[in-house]
This record gives C-alpha cells, sequence and structure tokens, in this order.
C-alpha cells in the first residue's frame, strides 16, 4: 500500500465524494425518527427568539442538551425553514464525519490507500447518509466526538477538551470524556492539563444551571426522561422484561448499524492493547500501542455505556442510529488491526480481508433495505398527515387522539390539538369517556405500535364501522409492513363504542 503523501490535491475529491448524497439527502430523504420533529420544533422555537430578540437562556432547556438546535437554529433566522436548516445542519456535520474519519484513519496507519478506503466506508454507508439527511443528533455528536479523538491522537489536549465539550453539550453520554481524555493523557504522558479537564466540565454545569433557572431544579431534564422511560415501559410492557425475540431484535440492530466486521476488529485490537498493558505495566507503551489506545478506549466507552443502560432498562430498545457512533469511532480501528495483522500473520489478514468484505456488504445491503423500508413508512405517514392537514380544523374545539410523532409533526397542525396515551387512562369504559371529554374528532392508530387504543381496539374489523368510530382511511406499505388506520368519531356521549 502507498504511504501518506501530501493531503492538498485530495480533499476537494473527498468533500465531493461525501457532500453530494448526504446534501442531495437533506432535500430528498425523510427523516430517520420521530424525534428529529421535535428538534425541527425546538429549532423553528429558537429561531424566532433570536430573531425577534426575546431569546433568553432559560429557552434553551428542554428534554434534550441544546447545542445542535442553537446551531441549526442560526441559519433558520434567514431560512425560516427549520425542517431543511436541520436537515442542511446535519448533512454538512456529515461531511465533516467523513473527513474526521479519513485523517483519524490516516493518522493511525500512515497508509493513505487505507485511509481513502475506509473514508469510502463511511462515505457511501446507507445508514449514515440516511441519518446525516436527518434532523437529530447522532451524527452532529459523532463529529464533535471524532473531533476529540484526533485531537488526542495529535496530543493538542485543550482542542480535544474544547471538541468533547462540543460533544457534552450535544449529548449527555459524552460527559464520560471528564474522565476518560485525562485517563488516556495519564497513559500517554504521565499528567494531566487541568485546564483541559475544567473545560469538559463547563457542559454538565451549564446544564445544571439551565435546569435551575428553568425550573427551580437542577435535575430537572432527568427527571423528565425518568418520567418518559416509566410511561414507555407501561405503555409497552413487552419491553419492560427480557424476551428471546427483544435481545435477538435488539442484538441484530446493533450488530447491522455498528457493522459486525467492525465489532470484531475493534475486540481484536483490544486484546493487543491488553496483552502489552499486562506485560509493562510500569513502562511506556510502545508508539504504536500509543496510538491505537484512545479509539480503542473510546469505542469501549460508547460500548459499554450502550450495554449498562440497555442491561438495567434505561435503553430498552436498541434503534439503527444507536450503532452509529460505535460504526465511526470503530472503521479506523478496522484499518488499524487490519495492517497489524498484515504484517504479523499475513494469512489470517488474507482471510480477515476477505471476511471484512463480505461483511460490509451484507451489513450495507441490509442498511439499504431498511433505510427503504423507513421511507415507505414515511409515505403512510405522510398521507395521514395530509389528510388530518386538509380536513381537521385547528380553530375548532375539536382534537386529535395520535400517538405518532411524525403524523402529529408533518401535519403541521399545533402541538395543543393532540392528545395522546401519555394522558389516557387504559381502562376501557374510561378511555371512551376520555375521549369524549377531550373532544376527540380523529384517532390515528398504529398497528405496530403499543398504546392503549391498540389493547382496547385489537378486534376491531379492517375497514369496518364499529360503534362510533368511521373509518377514514388506511394507509399501509408492503415492504417492511407499516399500516396506520385513520377514524372519525361520528357520535359523542357513549361510554364505549
Amino acid at each position: 500500500m502507498d504511504r501518506a503523501t501530501p493531503l492538498e490535491n485530495s480533499w476537494p475529491l473527498l468533500v465531493a465524494a461525501s457532500a453530494i448524497p448526504r446534501i442531495l439527502g437533506a432535500f430528498f430523504l425523510p427523516n430517520g425518527f420521530g424525534d428529529a420533529y421535535v428538534y425541527i420544533r425546538d429549532i423553528g422555537t429558537l429561531s424566532t427568539k433570536l430573531s425577534t430578540g426575546t431569546f433568553r437562556l432559560t429557552d434553551l432547556f428542554g428534554f434534550w442538551l441544546p447545542l445542535y438546535q442553537l446551531i441549526s437554529a442560526v441559519p433558520n433566522v434567514l431560512i425560516r425553514n427549520g425542517f431543511y436548516s436541520g436537515k442542511l445542519v446535519s448533512a454538512i456535520f456529515g461531511v465533516g464525519v467523513c473527513l474526521l474519519i479519513y485523517s483519524v484513519t490516516l493518522t493511525l496507519t500512515n497508509n493513505r490507500t487505507a485511509a481513502s478506503l475506509i473514508f469510502l466506508l463511511i462515505a457511501l454507508n446507507p445508514l449514515h447518509i440516511f441519518y446525516s439527511a436527518s434532523a437529530m443528533t447522532d451524527v452532529p455528536h459523532a463529529f464533535f466526538v471524532l473531533g476529540a479523538l484526533y485531537f488526542v491522537l495529535k496530543e493538542k489536549w485543550i482542542v480535544a477538551a474544547i471538541f468533547a465539550a462540543l460533544a457534552g453539550s450535544t449529548r449527555v453520554e459524552s460527559w464520560m470524556f471528564i474522565a476518560l481524555i485525562p485517563l488516556i493523557q495519564v497513559l500517554r504522558e504521565r499528567r494531566v492539563s487541568i485546564i483541559a479537564v475544567l473545560i469538559m466540565c463547563v457542559p454538565p454545569l451549564f446544564w445544571f444551571y439551565i435546569s435551575w433557572k428553568a425550573t427551580g431544579n437542577w435535575l430537572a431534564c432527568f427527571q423528565q426522561r425518568q418520567q418518559y422511560l416509566n410511561w414507555l415501559l407501561e405503555m409497552n410492557p413487552a419491553i419492560a422484561h427480557f424476551s428471546f425475540i427483544n435481545v435477538l431484535r435488539d442484538g441484530a440492530t446493533l450488530l447491522i448499524s455498528s457493522d459486525m466486521a467492525v465489532l470484531i476488529s475493534c475486540f481484536i485490537a483490544v486484546v493487543f492493547v491488553l496483552r502489552q498493558l499486562l506485560k509493562t505495566p510500569r513502562q511506556r507503551l510502545s508508539e504504536e500501542i500509543q496510538l491505537i489506545l484512545p479509539p480503542v478506549v473510546f469505542f469501549f466507552a460508547f460500548f459499554s455505556l450502550l450495554l449498562v443502560a440497555y442491561l438495567t432498562h434505561q435503553q430498552p430498545i436498541i434503534f439503527p442510529r444507536y450503532g452509529l457512533i460505535l460504526f465511526t469511532v470503530g472503521l479506523p480501528i478496522l484499518a488499524w488491526t487490519f495492517l497489524r495483522l498484515k504484517r504479523q500473520r499475513p494469512l489470517w489478514a488474507r482471510r480477515f480481508l476477505v471476511g471484512v468484505i463480505v461483511i460490509v456488504a451484507f451489513d450495507a445491503s441490509i442498511q439499504f433495505a431498511g433505510a427503504v423500508g423507513a421511507i415507505n413508512q414515511y409515505h403512510a405517514q405522510r398521507a395521514v398527515a395530509d389528510y388530518l392537514r386538509d380536513h381537521f380544523d385547528p380553530k375548532s374545539r375539536a382534537r386529535i387522539f395520535c400517538d405518532d410523532g411524525t403524523v402529529k409533526v408533518l401535519s403541521g397542525i399545533p402541538e395543543e390539538r393532540f392528545v395522546t396515551s401519555s394522558g389516557a387512562p387504559g381502562e376501557a369504559e374510561h378511555f371512551w369517556a376520555f375521549l369524549d371529554h377531550e373532544k376527540v374528532e380523529y384517532l390515528v392508530l398504529v398497528l405496530d405500535q403499543s398504546s392503549i387504543p391498540n389493547r382496547l381496539l385489537l378486534n376491531w374489523e379492517n375497514g369496518q364501522r364499529y360503534g362510533r368510530f368511521e373509518p377514514v382511511m388506511d394507509s399501509r406499505t408492503r415492504f417492511l409492513p407499516t399500516e396506520i388506520r385513520l377514524y372519525r368519531v361520528t357520535a359523542r356521549g357513549l361510554a364505549q363504542p
């Protein structure tokens, strides 16, 4: 393979290869998850307050940390479209992730060919393209994490701490860098940068202050999260306890999204690191192990955090986007592992390379199929949302029962016109009275969701009127099936249908 050469002529090609699918995706692909539409709403709210001069620090308080929303709100002051502002900002961060993957891999391997191949794996990865086109924090957070990793490898601890602080202002899990980066610095230099530690302490302290200022409780955000988790487990008893099917599904999701080849290479790399740490605990690590140590620590910190959260039911479902951070951090380790095996065990390296090609192609095909299924699901949600937008009068006193956040946001109907299972009683007779009391006119029923109406209405015949509920439309997809039924309440004052 070619050794490292000057990079100036490569950057335009790298930028184009990563930017074209992501920028196009921002305009033509749907958001990858319903949470994106809540981020879009927050982006619009923040940009309005920035443009009108009414912005206050307490406006940053919410269910999620605010950096991504605030960054997206700044260009949205001019664009005035939170939907595309959020997606474009995420796409730009996605391009940055690809470029940082190239730089980190080149730093680890000093091999331009290896760095270019790893760049192609991330630049053309279907899952990464899909979420780079989504108004969510996963890709921006990965950019800041990779920035911190890159400057740790360069031993520029203050700059690394700044990127870690930015990551910690985007997602809570990056607060662990307060411990991780000093640990790496001790192992490499036998010292700790106090300034770097103080910089990384800023995000949690700032967030505690914002929470206290907005609510009078510095832990308000975490209490809200716990209340949501309790409600989620109550509404979905199947995920409140481990089952073989759920564990198999979640495990497969993690393996595909993080890529099995990347996982295997990271476990091989950690064996190399541990062997030297155990052999020479009091001596300075070799230069090669010093280089691979930071990405290995980063990878297994995120892997362990996700595993512990899953086992303790703090994260009861593994979504595909959760594996993206492992995929991005682990890709440079994949290149390093292969080159190490090639140097020490050439026969194993050839077999390893063949296995990587097969696994990467297999995972990418499944990710592509999943993206197609998500697009189909979006079209089903869009059809119901468009009907509600055209037929529901938001100025009336009527409301809509809907547990699907994407349908709610796509409809453009104000949030206060919706009610959900979170405020509804679980008994049948009380549920119907609740619908009457809330003046619910439309009922949106997503058949693959666990919700109160799903449990109560399982005996409904598809497409038939039942009591006071009249079917309006049935929006469904065949590939990766999704079915959303829309009913309209035609009579009131009945305890049950």
